[in-house]
């Protein structure tokens, strides 16, 4: 009878069982991270797109006139109440935080309006690790609504 062999494969065995357990754990942790910090962003997105509608509500009710001619893809940055035309092929650049896009989308007479004047869609983008590529913004959130001229009479 061999003792000594018998000792070593047991060793094996448990520093093995050891291993699978941590790699389990570790893969759990880092699961449990990337899913907290993804909602994380999923709630400032949502944060910055319900202050980027309240700017265009806001707008809209000052002066409908100025409101009215907009149409397209349109950026809001932070900190401002002031849009500008998106760059290129309806992209904004980063202008949120750093880290988030947000756009606005006006379309005139969108047929789910019900008659209101203009429905806008506020769109918030984000990249992290799960995205493709560095400038891939694979997640987003988007609010939309119908504006209409609320001094208009009937």
């Amino acid at each position: 009878m061999n003792q000594k062999g018998q000792g070593l494969i047991e060793a094996l065995i448990a520093l093995g069982a050891a291993v699978i357990i941590i790699a389990a754990i570790t893969i759990a942790v880092v699961t449990a991270v990337s899913n907290s910090d993804f909602s994380k962003y999923q709630n400032l997105a949502t944060g910055y797109a319900s202050q980027g509608m309240e700017v265009v509500r806001q707008k809209s009710q000052l002066d409908w006139t100025d409101t009215a001619t907009y149409s397209g893809t349109w950026c809001l940055p932070q900190g401002t109440t002031d849009f500008y035309p998106a760059l290129g092929a309806y992209t904004c650049p980063v202008n949120v935080n750093n880290q988030f896009v947000r756009q606005l989308e006006f379309s005139h007479n969108y047929p789910s309006c019900n008659g209101a004047n203009t429905q806008v869609e506020v769109t918030v983008k984000w990249t992290d690790g799960k995205c493709s590529g560095a400038l891939d913004f694979c997640h987003k959130v988007v609010l939309d609504s119908c504006l209409a001229d609320i001094y208009r009479t009937q």
